[in-house]
């Protein structure tokens, strides 16, 4: 047999290219007649949703193995997670206590209740498919360009999916937003959003209770010059998140002057406890925010982010150790270079080493939230 290959070889090589040929044509002449019929209506024939599904699945699991999953609580993601899936998700796949929405289900192919079909991928599975998307499904990449740490809030999410009840789910997804009451005449006139979707205390701090998550920053009492810089970079697409700009897309100016200046006014919120650390850890951390590190060409922190930094410069004291940590890496990687701010952060943060992350980290958390406030108090005429 291998020898009546090696003598025939040009012929069979020859054909295959022929047959090869001809079924192309055959494609082309099929999709320029249009006789296939491609509504949503018509389903797929059944040989066409087996390759198509194989198709799926290879493809996922192949182009996933470079994944590599990251150390971090899953648990304390698990609410940012929820909270972007209910905004963004829930109205293709559904939720618990939220059915599939008749009109997304008649999608071809169907989003897939991922209450049920989660658990049928990996970790990294996961990862990939929420962070490149799926061609010809309508599942979008992630929108957030070198935010991979918030895809895997979403991978933290999914993953307790299967086992989370409807209790469960809203208080996750709710966060500290809470549900108003409608009458009759608000219902006609106004109808009423699952979950308080665009209320940004589904995320955020209020004057009374801290973030739902770690990952996530308290801003009240923050710089008001600052949000209002943020969420304009958020709206441009110079600064990304995936998060952030779905939301910060619907805002006008008003809406953003408004927001910054409320969340300024407010006391700073409550905090947790920080996470217990090493004395030499916290020396070091103090150092590098008073005086820096020369050596290395990184400036002292409380220079910019200090009572006497500028006004659109972030308050960091009392934010918690994962939130500063998370950025910090962020920019080692070049996920915030793309404003004028972030292209100066990004410099100083790769100039850091591992221990000087994890120090500056533990100094921040540490520190009252109060002692910017009393500094600037204590220095203004």
């Amino acid at each position: 047999m291998t020898g009546w290959v090696t003598r025939h070889w040009r012929a069979l090589l020859l054909w295959t290219l022929g047959l090869f040929a001809g079924l192309t044509l055959l494609a082309l002449m099929i999709a320029y007649s249009g006789i296939y019929n491609i509504a949503a209506s018509a389903g797929h024939p059944a040989w066409m949703e087996w390759v198509l599904q194989l198709g799926k699945e290879r493809s996922v699991k192949f182009n996933s193995r470079s994944v590599k999953p990251p150390k971090q609580d899953s648990a304390d993601l698990v609410p940012l997670g929820a909270a972007h899936f209910q905004s963004t998700c829930a109205t293709c796949h559904g939720a618990p206590g939220q059915p599939l929405n008749p009109v997304f289900g008649h999608m071809l192919p169907s989003p897939p209740d991922l209450q049920k079909h989660a658990h049928h991928w990996t970790r990294e599975q996961l990862f990939w498919i929420a962070r490149h998307g799926i061609q010809f499904t309508g599942m979008p990449a992630w929108s957030g360009a070198g935010r991979d740490d918030e895809v895997w809030a979403v991978v933290a999410f999914l993953e307790a999916l299967p086992s989370m009840s409807e209790t469960d789910y809203r208080r996750y997804a709710g966060g500290h937003s809470e549900t108003q009451g409608y009458s009759a005449g608000a219902f006609v006139s106004q109808g009423r959003p699952r979950l308080d979707l665009t209320a940004c205390s589904r995320c955020h701090d209020t004057a009374g209770a801290a973030p739902p998550s770690p990952y996530v920053p308290h801003i009240g009492g923050q710089n008001e010059a600052y949000l209002r810089r943020a969420l304009h970079e958020y709206r441009d697409d110079s600064r990304q998140s995936g998060f952030m700009e779905p939301v910060a897309d619907d805002l006008d100016d008003e809406q953003i002057d408004r927001l910054a200046a409320y969340y300024a006014s407010l006391p700073p919120s409550p905090r947790q406890r920080p996470r217990p650390s090493s004395p030499q850890l916290r020396e070091q951390g103090r150092q590098l925010a008073e005086q820096g590190d020369r050596a290395r060409k990184v400036p002292a922190c409380l220079s910019c982010h200090g009572a006497n930094g500028r006004s659109d410069y972030p308050r960091l004291a009392g934010q918690s150790e994962q939130y500063i940590r998370r950025q910090l890496q962020v920019w080692r990687r070049g996920g915030r270079h793309k404003t004028p701010h972030g292209a100066m952060m990004s410099v100083v943060a790769k100039r850091l080493t591992d221990q000087q992350v994890e120090a500056a980290a533990s100094f921040f958390a540490g520190r009252p939230p109060q002692a910017d406030r009393v500094q600037e108090e204590a220095s203004a005429p």
